[in-house]
């Protein structure tokens, strides 16, 4: 709120000591929900009714003060208001038109059955401005009557004053976040500003309230994520399909599925007791409907898509599931993202993917690594949106404001936000025994040095038993795309069983000989396990089918003495899973 009325202490002050403010209740003053979306179309907009409930005795010459804050008010104010005698309550019918019980739990909810309200006219004296450009209507209490009887109790404690909608520069709405709006009251011989003192604010007590918040915005839309993709990529399948978690080998599956949708926010006083409209937005735009806009999701992930053969998978490698409630259709797609058009907001879109959905798909291995969601909301915003006067434009315009265009058009884009990740076991090497050297300093030459090289041959998946076809032979050509990345972590114990890592490094297992000593001994020094000498045992996992891999160990003693370290990185000829001869 760029000016929040600036009330100085010593006008608090004088508050508390005053004797000539009367106070009312600006309790019945409803909040106007309007999205930022919505708000963003209007150059004008209505606020709900403008409701005081008098809370002390007025008489002829009384002022009534309306202000709004910062020089958002255009128009709207009434010339005259008027409530007749015994129109609001009347516990006796002594107005004649039959008993109205006054509101329960109200000041003249008392039991005595003899409280009427006063008939009461103000009329509009004038527009003005305070010190701070806050802009105040003046009204005078210009009649009271009532039945002039000792038999009732008639009062002005209780009337409510409903002055109805006022119209405000939405644009200026917008730059403060709102427009705060408050009322206070003079004595007829006390007009403001015009006494010597500075003028009071009125006081009144819990619940009532006399200033309120007349418009209070937000986003309209939210992407939420239901469900994560989630699935565990199995190097025993050449990548090709996800291992059943806890599984043994062997036990695969092919489909994962995420959930997911644009939704429509709740009001920003949703949940607290400020919300008087049951969490919902009072006004809101329409998704585009024209069939090249509506809603735009993009799926994203660094090669996460690659394994995907067909040129359009949408109801292949990639559908829609529980019927598409949604109407999501395919849009494009490359390596690393999907797009895809839906409906409507507030409509749940389940995407699936099918590794093994067609042959090329399922033969090529898949990516590990991240999703991320993001969407484009393409929405639009015409008079016969949001007026209750018909389906044509400006006829009975305006209801509600003045829209800046009809039709206006714009979008809103979310995100991007997490929605899932691959990830994927891996062939396993342990190497029993490695020596360290203390080391003080990043990057240290060392007495002691590691040689740790990691050789992936990549003759899996698709070609492991190609040159010599075999009975066995049955997992087809050459997939066409092998181009993911290998990724390699490393477990560490001590001597003494501390435990270091997992590291995920920054070296890639991919074809051909990868070092890896550098990282591994790095980690370990950041980790604080090389502030003195020790042995460590290491075990290199890599994200690939284990006959493609082998892990060469050793170390180096003052640049000259090697000493070669076993691992049980041994290559055999045959393939344990699927039986078929390897060829080394």
């Amino acid at each position: 709120m760029t000016n929040m009325f600036k009330r100085s202490l010593v006008a608090l002050a004088i508050a508390g000591a005053s004797t000539g403010a009367m106070a009312a209740d600006v309790s019945l003053t409803d909040t106007t929900y309007a999205t930022n979306e919505f708000m963003s179309t209007m150059d004008e907009i209505l606020s709900k009714n403008i409701v005081l409930t008098l809370n002390d005795e007025y008489k002829e010459g009384d002022y009534v003060y309306l202000r709004f804050e910062d020089g958002a008010y255009i128009d709207g104010h009434p010339d005259q208001l008027t409530v007749g005698f015994g129109e609001q309550f009347d516990e006796g019918n002594f107005a004649g038109n039959g008993v109205i019980m006054p509101p329960a739990g109200s000041y003249n909810d008392d039991g005595d059955l003899e409280d009427v309200n006063k008939g009461m006219t103000l009329d509009f004296v004038a527009q003005t401005a305070d010190d701070d450009n806050n802009t105040v209507l003046i009204y005078r209490v210009t009649n009271i009557f009532g039945d002039e009887t000792t038999a009732s109790n008639d009062t002005t404690y209780g009337i409510e004053l409903d002055f109805g909608r006022f119209n405000f520069d939405a644009p200026v709405v917008v730059a403060q976040s709102g427009v705060m709006f408050d009322t206070f009251s003079r004595l007829d011989n006390q007009p403001w500003p015009t006494n010597t003192n500075p003028w009071p604010f009125d006081t009144v007590t819990s619940p009532m309230v006399d200033n309120t918040q007349l418009f209070k915005m937000g986003p309209q839309f939210e992407l939420r994520v239901e469900q994560e993709y989630s699935g565990e990529l199995d190097v025993w399948e050449y990548r090709r399909l996800f291992r059943v978690n806890g599984a043994s080998h062997g036990n695969n599956y092919s489909t994962d599925d995420g959930e997911f949708w644009v939704v429509t926010t709740d009001n920003p006083d949703a949940g607290s007791p400020a919300d008087d409209n049951a969490s919902a937005w009072d006004f809101v735009v329409q998704v585009d409907q024209d069939p090249a806009e509506k809603i735009v999701f993009t799926l994203s992930g660094d090669n996460m898509f690659g394994w995907i053969d067909s040129a359009n998978p949408g109801g292949i490698e990639a559908f829609f599931d529980f019927g598409n409630p949604n109407n999501c259709t395919y849009i494009s797609h490359n390596a690393s993202a999907l797009n895809f058009r839906c409906d409507n907001a507030d409509v749940p879109v389940n995407l699936v993917f099918d590794l093994a959905a067609t042959a090329n798909s399922f033969q090529n291995p898949k990516q590990d690594g991240e999703f991320s969601l993001s969407a484009t909301v393409n929405w639009e915003h015409t008079t016969a949106q949001y007026t209750d006067a018909g389906t044509t434009d400006d006829v009975d315009f305006p209801e509600d404001g003045v829209l800046s265009s009809s039709p206006f058009e714009g979008e809103t884009e979310l995100g991007a936000v997490y929605a899932g990740e691959w990830t994927v076991n891996g062939s396993v090497t342990t190497i029993p025994y490695m020596p360290y050297s203390a080391q003080s300093a990043s990057g240290e030459v060392t007495p002691i040095s590691q040689i740790i090289y990691v050789t992936n041959e990549s003759r899996d998946p698709g070609f492991d038993d190609a040159t010599v076809p075999g009975p066995n032979d049955t997992d087809g050509p050459a997939p066409n795309n092998n181009d993911v990345d290998r990724i390699i972590w490393v477990d560490v114990m001590a001597e003494d069983g501390t435990m270091y890592g997992p590291y995920t490094l920054n070296a890639l297992a991919n074809p051909g000989v990868t070092p890896i000593a550098g990282e591994i001994r790095e980690a370990l020094f950041n980790d604080g396990a090389l502030a003195g000498s020790g042995k460590f045992s290491l075990t290199i996992n890599v994200a690939d089918y284990p006959t493609n891999v082998s892990v060469y160990s050793a170390y180096n003693v003052n640049g000259s003495d090697r000493g070669w370290v076993q691992n049980d990185s041994v290559r055999t000829d045959l393939d344990v899973i699927r039986g078929n001869d390897i060829i080394d």
